[in-house]
C-alpha cells in the first residue's frame, strides 16, 4: 500500500503531472503577448505547412521558372508573385506561432528564416518591377528577366540547401 501511495503521489506532483501540453502553450503565449491565433494553427499543421513549401510550392517555382519566366509575361509574373506572397504569409504566421511557443522557428533556425523570408521579399519586389515595366515586342525577355532569374536560383539553392540539412538530420 505505501508502495501504490508512493507512486500515486510521485506521478500527481511530479514536474510530468504539471507539464504544459501545446494547448496550454498556446494559451499562455496569447495571453501573456496579448495575440490571438486562428484555431488550426498548431505545430502539426506549421510543420505540414513548411515541408509543403519545400517540397510542393518549390516544384511549382521551379516549373515557372523553366516554362514560364523567360516569356516575361505580365500574367505570369503577377499569379507568381502572388503565390510566393500567399506562401510567405502562411509561413511567417507558422514562424511566430513556433517562435512565440518556443517550437523552434518555421525553417529550424532563425538565420535560415531570415534568409529565405528576405529571399522570397526580394523575388517579390523584382517581379512586381518586372510587371511595371512597359516594353516592345523587340526586347529580349531574357535580359529583361535576367535578375529575376538569379533571385530564383538564390532562393532555390536556399530551400534546397535546407531541405538537405532536414534529410541529414532525419527531420524528412
Amino acid at each position: 500500500m505505501k508502495k501504490f501511495s508512493f507512486v500515486l503521489f510521485f506521478m500527481l506532483f511530479s514536474p510530468l503531472a504539471f507539464a504544459c501540453d501545446e494547448t496550454c502553450l498556446r494559451e499562455k503565449v496569447m495571453t501573456e503577448h496579448q495575440v490571438k491565433f486562428p484555431s488550426y494553427l498548431d505545430s502539426k499543421y506549421c510543420r505540414t505547412t513548411s515541408v509543403d513549401f519545400l517540397i510542393g510550392a518549390r516544384r511549382s517555382l521551379q516549373q515557372y521558372f523553366d516554362e514560364r519566366l523567360n516569356t516575361a509575361h505580365r500574367g505570369g509574373m503577377k499569379n507568381i508573385r502572388h503565390f510566393l506572397d500567399q506562401r510567405k504569409e502562411w509561413l511567417q504566421e507558422c514562424d511566430q506561432y513556433l517562435n512565440l511557443t518556443d517550437q523552434g522557428r518555421v525553417f529550424r533556425t532563425k538565420e535560415t528564416t531570415e534568409q529565405i523570408f528576405a529571399s522570397m521579399d526580394s523575388l517579390s519586389t523584382e517581379l512586381e518591377r518586372l510587371m511595371k515595366i512597359r516594353r516592345t515586342a523587340e526586347e529580349d525577355a531574357l535580359g529583361l528577366t535576367a535578375g529575376a532569374r538569379q533571385m530564383f536560383q538564390v532562393l532555390f539553392k536556399q530551400l534546397d540547401d535546407h531541405r538537405t540539412d532536414l534529410q541529414l538530420r532525419g527531420q524528412l
